[in-house]
C-alpha cells in the first residue's frame, strides 16, 4: 500500500523548525520512494536557510523541508520505472526530495519518506556502509570542484577551510597527484584532517611562513570572502582560485587579481557523474569520511542536532538516524 504521510523536519520561518507530519503526493510513474535510514545537515546552506537568507537569494519560501543528504531503502517504484526488481529493497542515496502537499521542498530530504525521479536515486555500490553514504553529498560537491580544475600531478594546491567540504576537497586533490596543503583557523579541524601537508593554523602563522613557493591553485572552502582576499598574495601569476563555498556576494579587492591575472572558478553542487565516482571511491576506501561524523542523533532529537550542526566549532557533521 502506498505511503500517504511522513514525519519531516519543517522550517516554518527564520530559526523556527519542528518535526511533524506532512502529506505526501501520489508516486509518479517514473519516481521511486524511499524509507529514510540516515540523513545529515549541510552547515553552510541550511544555516542560511534557517536564517531566512535563501528566501530572497534562491526563492525558497517558508514553510519548507530542508536537507539533501539522505540514504534509505527503496520501498515503492512507479509504474514506468524500468526493472523494478532492481530497485525494491535496495539502499540508495538521494540528494533531496519532492512531492509534499502544503510545504516547499528546500531541498526536501529531511523526511521519513523521500521521493525522487528514479534517475536521481543512486543505488549504493556493494560494501558501502549506508551510514557513511550520507557523506556522498559533500564529497560529490568537493569532487565536482576538483574536477573543474583539471589538476596536474605536482601542482601546488592550498585548501582553505577544513570543514567537511574542505577536507574532502583536499582528499580529492591528493588523488589527482597534486601537492596539497591545508589551512584553517581552528586547530581541531586541522588535527582531524586526513589529507594535506603542511597543515597551517592561520590563527598562529601565515602562509608565507609555511609555504616554500607560490601556489598554482587556491581553493576556498570557508565560504568567507575575507578569507580569500587575505591569501591571494600567495598565488602565482596566472594561478587559479576555486570558490568552493557558498557566498552571499563576490566582493574582493581587484588590484591583486588584476596584476596577477588570476583566474576565478566557481563551482556548484555535484553532477550525476560525481555521485557515481564518489560512491565508488568511498566503497574502495579512497575517500575517508567516518571521522567527519562527530555527533550522532536520533530523529526525535532533531532540534539539538541542528543546534550542534550549525554551531561553529562544535564539530564537523552530525549523523541523524531515522529508524
Amino acid at each position: 500500500m502506498s505511503v500517504t504521510q511522513s514525519r519531516a523536519v519543517v522550517v516554518n520561518g527564520p530559526h523556527d523548525l519542528e518535526l511533524r507530519q506532512v502529506e505526501l503526493q501520489p508516486l509518479g510513474p517514473e519516481e521511486v520512494r524511499l524509507r529514510t535510514r540516515y540523513t545529515s545537515i549541510s552547515a553552510g546552506t541550511e544555516k542560511m536557510l534557517l536564517a531566512g537568507q535563501l528566501v530572497e537569494m534562491a526563492g525558497l519560501p517558508f514553510p519548507c523541508i530542508p536537507g539533501y543528504e539522505s540514504v534509505g531503502e527503496v520501498i515503492e517504484v512507479g509504474a514506468e520505472v524500468p526493472e523494478p526488481e532492481r530497485w525494491l529493497g535496495q539502499p540508495a542515496f538521494v540528494g533531496g526530495s519532492h512531492g509534499y502537499n502544503g510545504v516547499t521542498s528546500a531541498w526536501g530530504g529531511q523526511s521519513q519518506y523521500v521521493t525522487t525521479a528514479y534517475k536521481k536515486a543512486f543505488l549504493l555500490p556493494p560494501g558501502l556502509d549506508p551510514a557513511l553514504a550520507v557523506a556522498i553529498a559533500p564529497a560529490a560537491t568537493a569532487w565536482h570542484g576538483i574536477q573543474l580544475l583539471n589538476l596536474q600531478p605536482g601542482q601546488r594546491v592550498l585548501v582553505m577551510g577544513q570543514g567537511p567540504i574542505g577536507q574532502l576537497a583536499a582528499q580529492a586533490a591528493v588523488l589527482s597527484g597534486a601537492q596539497v596543503a591545508v589551512a584553517d583557523v581552528e586547530a581541531n579541524r586541522l588535527e582531524s584532517a586526513v589529507a594535506g601537508d603542511p597543515k597551517i593554523d592561520l590563527s598562529q602563522e601565515s602562509l608565507k611562513q609555511r609555504l616554500d613557493g607560490p601556489l598554482d591553485v587556491l581553493i576556498d572552502a570557508t565560504g568567507k570572502m575575507e578569507a580569500i582576499a587575505a591569501q591571494l598574495m600567495s598565488v602565482k601569476a596566472r594561478g587559479k582560485v576555486l570558490l568552493l563555498g557558498f557566498y552571499q556576494r563576490i566582493d574582493l579587492p581587484f588590484a591583486l587579481p588584476f596584476i596577477k591575472e588570476l583566474g576565478f572558478q566557481t563551482s556548484r553542487e555535484w553532477a550525476d557523474e560525481d555521485i557515481l565516482a564518489v560512491g565508488a571511491a568511498l566503497a574502495a576506501g579512497e575517500l575517508q569520511v567516518a571521522h567527519l561524523f562527530t555527533h550522532h542523533f536520533k530523529i526525535d532529537d532533531i532540534k539539538e542536532a541542528y543546534s550542534k550542526a550549525l554551531n561553529p566549532g562544535a564539530g564537523l557533521k552530525v549523523l541523524i538516524e531515522w529508524d
